[in-house]
């Protein structure tokens, strides 16, 4: 067998499946097995401790908040009766369930209501790696120093495959990316030889490229399902290549590896400098649980609502960035959106909704104000168009220039550049901890506080099951 390490030391994977007769390189394959390895040498820093602890409890935080919204309670349905018996926590209930399905259900619940951490322009949300990390990591007994190590490179990972390949512009989904990040960092978890990970990842590419149809037009549960379902097809993967089933060779380089259907592209140097953000970092948190590019907008028609002061409204142009009125402000469904998952991606909806009631929150997505007449013909009379300078500036800034003439003729603007949680406006805990007990109260009652006391007092030694225990509320003995 000396000759398989030789070729490994050279930088080829060595597949020992008797259907691949070559051993042949894939580079973007080595690329991300090297870096998992590297990964594992390294400890994590208190401020990289840090982070996690406030992407995990933003996360958390999310997912309770849609703990009763039906696709939660349709996914905990399903966990349970795929797998009624199992280690994994389903969070807010007592269930256990196994490692995939947990990484499902949970995911479902983080995703829904759109609050957590996102890459703006097309990156999707790194922290929809969460849950499945959370499940490996409970049913390895691991601790919350381990998951934390994973979550560094699970976001690193989806980081870098984001920028560096720019799959939204081929009809690639973002949910993607968690399928990739997210098995990267369970290989770490799990403790996989470099051979088994790169099975692994290649378990994780070749079944599971979703299509980006899932953000476009009239959306549905698919949006957070998307993303739940990458997380589940990532935990499988890590569990067939831990159970010795082999993936192709060249997930990523091969003939009729991802490369046909995308075109190639090369990963980024992993290396940051010592000024670079990290890449945990960059992603940027949300102060209001709809689609990001709204936050600034959310930010000006608050300013507006209060300078009209009750007056109605004759027009209203919002002034935004390329990336912004494609994705919310393009299509048609946007002016009338039937569901929640429309309307927390609706610009105009969510807009008019501000301007009408002068605050945000899930109101603005129930039944009865999805059919509101004001709130629709309000709707019809937002304006959206790209200004060409905004579009410039974006993700540096996230610009936002609303102007309105009201029904006595007075001309009102407002204008925002960065929302709260943006890298370059980061959100302080104080106000990460508010979110948490804004959202976690309808639920949890009087247990909000004690929960977040115990999510932050959590050291690195603490295992995960421990750490999940107060999670674990009997709020519903169903699912």
């Amino acid at each position: 067998m000396a000759w398989l390490q030789v070729l490994n030391q050279m930088g080829f994977l060595c597949f020992n499946d008797p259907m691949q007769s070559e051993l042949i390189k894939d580079q973007t394959l080595q690329t991300l097995v090297d870096f998992i390895e590297l990964q594992k040498q390294l400890p994590l820093s208190e401020t990289e401790f840090h982070d996690c602890q406030r992407r995990l409890i933003d996360a958390l935080g999310c997912g309770l908040a849609a703990f009763h919204q039906t696709a939660s309670t349709h996914a905990r349905t399903l966990a349970i009766q795929e797998a009624p018996s199992g280690v994994c926590t389903l969070i807010g209930t007592q269930h256990r369930t196994n490692a995939s399905m947990a990484a499902f259900a949970n995911s479902m619940m983080m995703r829904f209501l759109d609050g957590a951490d996102t890459y703006p322009g097309g990156g999707g949300h790194p922290s929809d790696c969460w849950a499945g990390l959370l499940a490996v990591a409970q049913q390895q007994n691991q601790n919350i120093g381990q998951l934390f190590k994973a979550a560094q490179l699970a976001y690193a990972v989806f980081h870098n495959l984001f920028v560096s390949a720019q799959l939204r512009n081929k009809g690639v989904d973002n949910a993607f990316y968690v399928t990739l990040g997210t098995v990267t960092g369970c290989a770490l978890l799990m403790g996989l030889s470099p051979a088994q990970t790169a099975h692994a990842i290649s378990l994780a590419v070749v079944p599971n490229v979703s299509l980006a149809v899932a953000r476009t037009g009239a959306l549905s549960m698919w949006k957070a399902g998307a993303s739940a379902n990458a997380s589940r097809n990532a935990v499988f993967a890590i569990q067939m290549a831990a159970a010795g089933i082999e993936g192709p060779a060249r997930p990523f380089e091969g003939q009729k590896g991802l490369w046909d259907l995308t075109g190639p592209f090369q990963l980024a140097s992993f290396d940051l400098g010592p000024t670079d953000l990290p890449r945990m970092e960059r992603a940027h948190m949300k102060q209001f649980l709809c689609d990001y590019h709204s936050q600034t907008p959310i930010l000006a028609a608050l300013q507006l609502h209060e300078q009209l002061k009750g007056e109605k409204i004759q027009t209203i142009k919002v002034h935004t960035y390329a990336f912004a009125h494609d994705e919310v402000a393009s299509d048609p469904e946007k002016w009338a959106p039937r569901n929640r998952e429309t309307a927390d991606h609706s610009m105009p909806w969510i807009v008019a909704g501000v301007l009408q009631t002068g605050h945000f929150g899930e109101h603005l997505f129930s039944e009865k104000q999805l059919k509101d007449p004001a709130h629709l013909e309000l709707t019809l009379k937002v304006e959206v168009e790209e200004d060409p300078s905004f579009s410039l500036r974006f993700p540096n800034e996230v610009p936002c220039h609303i102007q309105l003439t009201s029904i006595s003729g007075r001309q009102l603007e407002a204008r925002v550049d960065l929302p709260l949680g943006h890298p370059n406006r980061p959100m302080p805990d104080s106000a990460l901890n508010q979110k948490f007990i804004e959202l976690t109260q309808p639920i949890l009652g009087a247990h909000a506080q004690t929960v977040l006391k115990s999510l932050w007092a959590a050291n690195a030694t603490l295992p995960i099951d421990e750490f999940l225990k107060p999670l674990t509320l009997p709020l519903s003995t169903h699912p």
